[in-house]
């Protein structure tokens, strides 16, 4: 199953100059990476915006020193963001949920490989269950933009 592509991902960061990143409960590997390393390609590649990520890493791959945003997010940062989900599809799945139960994000980006129905507001969707993993997903976004 495959709902839009990259380039709608891509758009909708571009629009954006803060982004918020969340991943889901009971990280893993896939979860993190997805989001740590779109931080830091949207930071790399577009060095203005600002992105952030929330959540809680529960300590998994402690060696990687996952560092959250959580306390830096403020309701004006919110309205004014984009909020890109990574690797997860309700929000009874999403690590900081209560940031999205607010409304105030402008817009919503759900990246997933996984072909599930979503509960997200203001969704665009970028879901191919092609990919085993969301973060071959935006890894496989980065090698086509020549990031």
């Amino acid at each position: 199953m495959q709902v839009n592509n990259h380039k709608i991902a891509l758009e909708k960061i571009k629009n954006y100059d803060s982004i918020v990143i969340f991943h889901h409960i009971q990280p893993d590997g896939d979860c993190l990476g997805s989001q740590f390393g779109l931080k830091t390609l949207i930071k790399d590649n577009f060095p203005n915006k600002k992105v952030y990520c929330v959540g809680d890493s529960k300590n998994n791959f402690s060696f990687l020193d996952f560092q959250m945003d959580n306390e830096k997010i403020t309701p004006e940062i919110m309205k004014n963001s984009l909020a890109i989900i990574v690797d997860a599809n309700y929000k009874e799945r999403i690590e900081n949920r209560n940031l999205l139960d607010l409304n105030l994000f402008k817009e919503t980006l759900r990246i997933d490989h996984h072909p599930n129905e979503d509960d997200l507001d203001k969704c665009t969707r970028w879901v191919d269950s092609s990919y085993v993993a969301a973060d071959e997903m935006i890894a496989h976004m980065a090698i086509l933009e020549n990031w």
